[in-house]
């Protein structure tokens, strides 16, 4: 056999072990999750703080950035019309774009729960879910983001954010067609 032909067989066979590998990653069935009930915050001063859809962007990424710093994947955080995530998959050196849209919904804990309503992976076509299963399977998410193929939704846990101090904070609106997002922050008082 020429090496032409051995390389062709080398390639054919990686293909092959890369589609069974994706295959079994996508035939797997997602679970439901939510987010642990918060209850009333606690007595004390309370602000509310609005903010843009810029602002709050370059907040999110801070955070996501701090969570998976150290980390091979790349995750970003866009606000624009709708919530962006982007990021990249890796597969035998091929890297392939991918871009997860979001319609942000508050929940009535203060939480935020972003709801799945469109997925971009270059030329792909992937169930949301299945892509949301891949997230969450191939990135060390911070504790306070956590992702729910079942519901296509990430859920964000703002009580599970690393903020010093003992503050309670509390999504009230995230309108983004008018770039108004406004959070509540209760600083406790001291008994």
């Amino acid at each position: 056999m020429n090496k032409w032909k051995i390389a062709f067989i080398g390639l054919v066979v990686l293909i092959a072990v890369a589609i069974i590998w994706v295959s079994s990653l996508l035939m797997t069935t997602p679970e439901s999750y939510s987010l642990a009930e918060r209850g009333s915050p606690e007595q004390g001063g309370q602000l509310f703080v609005e903010t843009s859809k810029s602002d709050f962007e370059a907040l999110a990424n801070k955070y996501i950035q701090e969570a998976v710093s150290g980390q091979a994947i790349p995750l970003q955080l866009e606000v624009e019309e709708k919530i962006a995530l982007t990021s990249e998959l890796t597969v035998f050196s091929l890297t392939i774009p991918v871009q997860m849209y979001f319609d942000p919904i508050v929940q009535e804990d203060g939480n935020i729960q972003l709801k799945q309503n469109q997925v971009d992976i270059g030329q792909l076509s992937i169930p949301p879910e299945q892509v949301l299963k891949l997230l969450r399977d191939s990135v060390d998410l911070p504790n306070w983001m956590v992702v729910s193929p079942a519901d296509e939704s990430v859920f964000i846990d703002l009580e599970g954010l690393p903020i010093d101090g003992d503050f309670d904070i509390r999504a009230q609106k995230i309108d983004l067609e008018n770039d108004e997002i406004i959070l509540s922050v209760t600083i406790p008082t001291n008994q």
